[in-house]
């Protein structure tokens, strides 16, 4: 009798035991869910791979268990997940061929499979018979999703539409990713009008803010389709947007974005300065995007400088400090230009090339062509003029300069003929500007 109840103690603690391990795993399972859906995708890998651990260990151990069944199903669903395509499938088809219970929902995830490698007419076969039976609703919430997916890519979209509602209804976070998918489609087959509704709907979701990065690829890939003008208009809705300030910001920085490539200067600053107002990443972003613009359409060294109190706010971000450092850094050396010419050419080579104020590098490099003409690097800086200088007039006038100097090594490898002591020259100026930027 002892023998017989200490047997049964062992038995009940191990299916008990086992019972924990598919909770776990299941709850692994819907925390990969969720962070795949909000774009946390090391997060979401971290706990797929826990699942196909757990359900593995547990059906090495226990094969013939009760709850096998469901233990294929969430192992073959979390290597799908992975993109591990043939354990998926193996998994799933155990399933269907040992337990008629677990049959249906195993045959939705072999569809998305079927998907996966473009076999849509398999899937849609299959996803059609599985929708047409009875299902738990978390498995008809993803065949209709997936369904919907397929149906769109084909340009159905009234009928792909139609799927993403019902998937959108029985929650499990799939409203977000069904309006996410909706938008993918409609913007790869241009469909301006459905893709305005589509960002409206995004914005006005209250979870959406979790998918702001891919809102915002979004956004810019509709962009290169139609123009940004337009498509900062399909986002004039995010100021009213229900979302959290850092992904209300997050877009609201991209409209201001489209707003100023498409000329519109004056209200993307205005809806940059609204982003910088705030705290955190986003408004440092802002901050970012406002001393980006200021520089390149800076047209003297105060708006440069005047760059340090847009940026000084977001001292903490270290972007920020360090563009505050390359500021002082050429303030440093236009200072040192007046006794020591070649340093405005170190200067400018900053502003240039680290600032991104071409305007100011111009008058840079040409102030140091005028403190230092007969120096063997004043025509190249007067090229580097000639290359960042937009008015032709300009253009014309510094070629006229170089003709000047017909022998310079510099001239003569800019009009492709032989430029003996180029190298030479180009190796002493590297030693020189490096001794004035240590100083």
């Amino acid at each position: 009798m002892r023998r017989w109840a200490l047997a049964t103690v062992v038995f009940a603690t191990a299916a008990c035991s086992y019972h924990n391990v598919m909770y776990n795993a299941g709850q692994l399972y819907a925390e990969g869910e969720a962070a795949r859906r909000a774009g946390q995708d090391s997060v979401a890998t971290s706990r797929y791979l826990d699942v196909v651990r757990k359900t593995g260990e547990a059906l090495r151990d226990l094969p013939e268990r009760d709850w096998a069944d469901r233990a294929l199903v969430l192992h073959g669903r979390a290597r799908f997940r992975l993109g591990e395509l043939r354990e998926a499938r193996a998994a799933l088809d155990e399933a269907i061929r040992t337990s008629p219970a677990v049959a249906e929902e195993a045959r939705v995830y072999l569809a998305a499979i079927h998907a996966e490698v473009g076999d849509a007419a398999s899937a849609m076969t299959a996803l059609n018979r599985v929708l047409s039976g009875s299902l738990d609703d978390e498995p008809r919430s993803e065949a209709h999703l997936l369904r919907g997916r397929i149906l769109l890519e084909q340009g159905l979209f009234d009928q792909g539409g139609w799927d993403l509602d019902r998937a959108s209804e029985a929650g499990f976070g799939m409203r977000v990713e069904a309006g996410v998918e909706r938008l993918r489609w409609l913007v790869i087959h241009e469909e301006e009008a459905r893709a305005r509704d589509a960002f409206g709907r995004l914005l006005g979701d209250p979870r959406a803010g979790v998918r702001s990065d891919t809102i915002v690829g979004l956004a810019d890939a509709a962009a290169r389709i139609w123009d940004p003008a337009t498509v900062a208009t399909m986002l004039g809705e995010v100021e009213s947007s229900p979302w959290d300030r850092v992904a209300r910001g997050q877009v609201a920085l991209a409209r201001a974005s489209l707003l100023d490539q498409a000329g519109d200067t004056t209200a993307a600053r205005a809806q940059a300065l609204d982003v910088a107002s705030g705290l955190g990443s986003a408004a440092a972003d802002a901050r970012l995007t406002l001393a980006r613009w200021q520089l390149r359409r800076a047209r003297d060294l105060d708006a440069v400088y005047g760059v340090r109190a847009l940026l000084l706010p977001a001292g903490r971000d270290a972007r920020a400090a360090s563009q505050v450092e390359l500021i002082e850094k050429m303030e440093s050396l236009t200072g040192m230009g007046y006794a020591q010419p070649l340093a405005f050419f170190a200067a400018a080579e900053v502003a240039r090339d680290e600032l991104g104020a071409q305007y100011v590098a111009r008058g840079l490099f040409l102030a140091y062509a005028a403190s230092a003409p007969d120096d063997p690097w004043a025509p190249k800086a007067l090229l580097a003029a000639l290359d960042i200088s937009p008015d032709e007039g300009d253009r014309a006038w510094l070629r006229g300069r170089l003709e000047a100097d017909p022998d310079s090594p510099y001239v003569l490898a800019a009009s492709g003929g032989s430029s003996a002591g180029y190298q030479q020259l180009e190796e002493e100026l590297d030693v020189r500007l490096r001794e004035l930027t240590r100083r």
